[in-house]
């Protein structure tokens, strides 16, 4: 009976992966002749060897892929050779000894394989006298800890290194005996290819609030690779993602893995379906799929289908953006209020626009990528946009206070957005005294330019991506280039159509007559757009969660 269980269990184990594989790792050390050719992902060289300098060189250099941990032999001894081939290893790895002036050794090593990363420590003192909190910061994001150390200091790096979960860290000991060899199995787990927009709203939301409880209940199993696929590399992975798995539904973020997919945007949709494509990651464990097209082919088949229509529709729903808006709302009735002349407000006004359309063209050229990918834009955007609306709902309460103002007064005298006539007066002249005309239009394009470049807007997952890959080195560049003007074009139509709205509306005598008929009404109505676009701005940069909108 005892004989049958076995067997069984034997079985359950075979045929029910773990959901994570391995890969070998070679130590090697006190060669007296070359090592065997090992099929390993990664080779570690301990040193001691009896070989002359020229054999050991033509061994650093027979694999791409070796990191070189000396003995401290070889540190007094062949500390000229260790100087002289740092070039032909990954790298020289002492990790308790600091020769002054010298950059020959690194403290530790880090090595990536399929997105996993391995620390390597190279110990030698019998009393490593190491920056340990520094070390043990370090070891925080690596996904596997090697640690090499001797019989009389690994007691003494079993403690340090005990904070550590599990088997995520494994002890090597330095072993004498000629010839020496030994592999390591390093343990990858399965893989989330997380793909979304630096500049998303929605994306931000679901990958900062939603996906890490999740993962976190299987993180011995899961590592989520999050890709922002603005960066062209990036994107071409998930177009090629995209074919392997047939995706219908192309939405701004997408989670991919060997089991399956994602693609949502409803955020308990997305936390459902998500957790969903985890166990099933899990379950049935990692396994070789066929390769897909190459990306570059896919997007070249898909900026073919687009036509001019199609790009210019794109570009109008992107443009439906709350930021732009509340700004050019904001200077325009700022404008308004401190007397300004309708010449004065439409030059601001048209050349903030035009801030905004250079801007723009210039993200699309990618000019920009590489600050966005950084988390203080992130930090910066959510700034600018509670900013904005603060200053939003401080006018929503000022025209709340006229409202009030003129009930219980009738009469509308001194009355503009709460402001007294003396501090209007003050504003204004201070104003004038620090902007000029001139100075006035610089600080609508630096506003143009600072507010585009900070704002986080979804743009269309699948056109811009697309248009700024083309626009890159491509045959058809410049027919990209031209789909990124019109869509960039028709991106600032609904910007235009909210500035000239306000602009003649405000110069309107039936508007004006009206508004002065119905002031308790103009204002209430007023405030509810300055309060509408600021809970818009607080919802999208997440200070304020949309369920609660």
């Amino acid at each position: 009976m005892k004989r049958i269980f076995c067997f069984l269990l034997l079985s359950v184990l075979l045929f029910f992966p773990s959901g994570a594989e391995a890969y070998e790792v070679l130590f090697y050390g006190n060669l007296t002749q070359p090592p065997p050719e090992n099929g390993v992902v990664l080779r570690i060289d301990l040193g001691g060897h009896e070989l002359g300098e020229g054999e050991w060189g033509n061994i650093l250099e027979s694999s791409s892929n070796t990191v070189l941990l000396p003995s401290l032999s070889d540190i007094e001894k062949r500390i000229s050779f260790l100087e002289e081939n740092r070039e032909k290893v990954l790298g020289v790895v002492v990790s308790d000894l600091f020769l002054e002036g010298s950059s020959t050794f690194s403290p530790f090593l880090s090595f990536t394989h399929n997105y996993h990363q391995v620390l390597i420590f190279n110990f030698l003192h019998d009393d490593p006298d190491v920056p340990w909190d520094e070390y043990l910061k370090e070891t925080e994001e690596a996904d596997s800890i090697i640690v090499v150390g001797t019989g009389e200091n690994l007691p003494l790096l079993r403690e340090k290194f005990s904070a550590e979960e599990g088997e995520k860290v494994q002890f090597v000991e330095r072993d004498s005996s000629p010839d020496f060899q030994k592999k390591l199995a390093v343990e990858e787990k399965s893989l989330l290819f997380f793909f979304y927009s630096s500049r998303c709203p929605t994306c931000q939301q679901l990958k900062n609030e939603v996906v890490p409880p999740l993962v976190d209940k299987y993180k011995d199993k899961i590592k989520v690779i999050y890709l922002d696929y603005l960066f062209s590399d990036n994107y071409k992975k998930m177009v090629e993602w995209e074919e392997h798995w047939q995706v219908k539904n192309i939405t701004s973020v997408e989670v991919f893995s060997d089991a399956g997919f994602v693609a949502e945007e409803d955020e308990k949709k997305f936390a459902s379906k998500l957790e969903e494509l985890i166990q099933k990651t899990v379950e049935s464990g990692k396994k070789e799929i066929s390769p897909p097209p190459e990306g570059e082919d896919l997007i070249f088949r898909r900026f073919r289908k687009f036509t001019p229509w199609i790009i210019m529709g794109a570009g109008l729903l992107d443009g439906l953006n709350p930021c732009a808006f509340a700004t050019i709302v904001f200077m325009v009735n700022l404008l308004l209020l401190l007397g300004h002349s309708r010449r004065r407000i439409l030059e601001v006004g048209l050349t903030y626009s035009a801030a905004v359309f250079v801007t723009y063209l210039l993200i699309g050229l990618g000019l920009f990528q590489f600050w966005q990918a950084l988390s203080v834009y992130q930090t910066a955007s959510r700034v600018l946009y509670l900013i904005m609306a603060l200053l939003l709902l401080v006018f929503a309460a000022l025209s709340i206070k006229d409202a009030i103002q003129y009930k219980r007064e009738g009469k509308e005298t001194g009355m503009t957005l709460g402001l007294p006539e003396s501090w209007r007066r003050r504003i204004n002249q201070y104003l004038k005294n620090s902007f000029t005309e001139k100075n006035l239009v610089v600080a609508a394009i630096l506003s143009g330019f600072v507010i585009s470049l900070l704002e986080a807007g979804c743009t269309g997952q699948i056109y811009l991506p697309t248009i700024m890959y083309i626009a890159q080195a491509t045959p058809y560049r410049w027919q990209a280039l031209g789909y990124l003007v019109l869509y960039n074009a028709f991106f600032m139509i609904p910007l235009l159509a909210v500035f000239l709205a306000i602009f003649w509306g405000s110069q309107s005598k039936a508007l004006v007559n009206f508004a002065r008929k119905n002031i308790v009404f103009s204002k209430i109505a007023l405030a509810a757009l300055f309060i509408f676009l600021s809970l818009l701005l607080l919802g999208q940069s997440g200070w304020i969660s949309w369920r609660i909108l």
